[in-house]
């Protein structure tokens, strides 16, 4: 996209470059994807506020990327604007038996805070890939524990305003969360209960350490590709009993160590790991009859195929 108008009002807007067209594969954890249209910061809630609005006037759409995990995106790439959270949106710190953290913050350094602060309750979130804004936005969790579980207030930043939630308002479920419509999370407030510092650092290895056994390690993986479906067995294990592990296609591959994790083994293409999906969706839904839903968000002309 060669609008200059748009990339001058972007970078007013941001205080900083908007750069373009740089690819996906160098921003997510899976390693694919073609290129953004752009690239701008956000270093507080107000300028998250002034980005939307320019996107909004220009009509283009928006994306708020984290880590990078949890992403697939199309191979020939996005016409949108992705929004990196930095500064202010990427500060954490106590406020009274809770957190009160920017977005942007990655879940195990606010695990850790909580650890280093006594306070008890986000122990199952040690190493796990994200952001605490890209967390409550899908209600992510481990091990039985959930985000919203926690969340005391969202602060959301919308085209022009910044407006601030509470718990009960954002419908909390199961991998989900009611947002109002493109309404981007800037600021979270947790409440949390005070705790043992040595029993809270000792739970939180046991929970990196089950984490690291079951869980692909040192590759190139969005994290899980499927949400658990209803019943007693999990996405993964319905996987590996249709015969998905160790399945490919061209580089990519399902995990040996994990039936609901995907690899790129080097040089994969989206268009490598949605196929894989859809096969892999294909054999659960033959054998047991059940579809499965991802977990995994797509951006661009990607996704799966409809189930017969």
């Amino acid at each position: 996209m060669s609008d200059p108008g748009l990339r001058r009002d972007l970078e007013r807007a941001a205080g900083g470059p908007a750069e373009i067209d740089i690819p996906f594969s160098r921003m997510t954890t899976i390693g694919c994807g073609g290129p953004a249209a752009f690239v701008v910061a956000a270093d507080g809630s107000q300028t998250l506020a002034a980005i939307l609005d320019v996107a909004r006037g220009y009509h283009l759409p928006w994306f708020v990327l984290g880590l990078g995990s949890n992403l697939l995106v199309a191979d020939d790439g996005w016409p949108g604007v992705v929004i990196r959270l930095t500064g202010k949106l990427r500060e954490c710190r106590r406020r009274g038996d809770g957190l009160e953290c920017g977005a942007g913050v990655s879940l195990p350094r606010v695990a850790r805070l909580a650890w280093k602060e006594g306070l008890t309750g986000l122990e199952p979130l040690e190493g796990v890939p994200g952001t605490l804004g890209g967390a409550v936005a899908m209600n992510a969790g481990a091990f039985g524990m959930s985000i919203g579980d926690k969340v005391t207030w969202v602060e959301v930043g919308l085209p022009g305003k910044v407006m601030r939630l509470d718990a009960g308002q954002l419908g909390f479920a199961y991998r989900s969360c009611r947002l109002p419509p493109g309404a981007v999370v800037s600021r979270v407030a947790l409440q949390l209960s005070a705790g043992d510092r040595d029993d809270i650092r000792r739970s939180m290895k046991v929970y990196l350490s089950r984490r690291e056994t079951s869980q692909p390690r040192g590759v190139r993986t969005f994290g899980s590709i499927f949400r658990n479906p209803a019943g007693d067995a999990g996405a993964g294990e319905l996987l590996e009993r249709a015969g998905c592990k160790e399945l490919s296609c061209g580089a990519a591959a399902v995990s040996g160590a994990h039936a609901n994790f995907i690899v790129n083994g080097g040089g994969a293409t989206a268009a490598d790991v949605i196929a894989l999906m859809d096969t892999c969706r294909r054999r659960v839904h033959q054998r047991f009859g059940i579809v499965l839903e991802p977990e995994v968000r797509f951006l661009g002309d990607i996704g799966l195929k409809e189930m017969e």
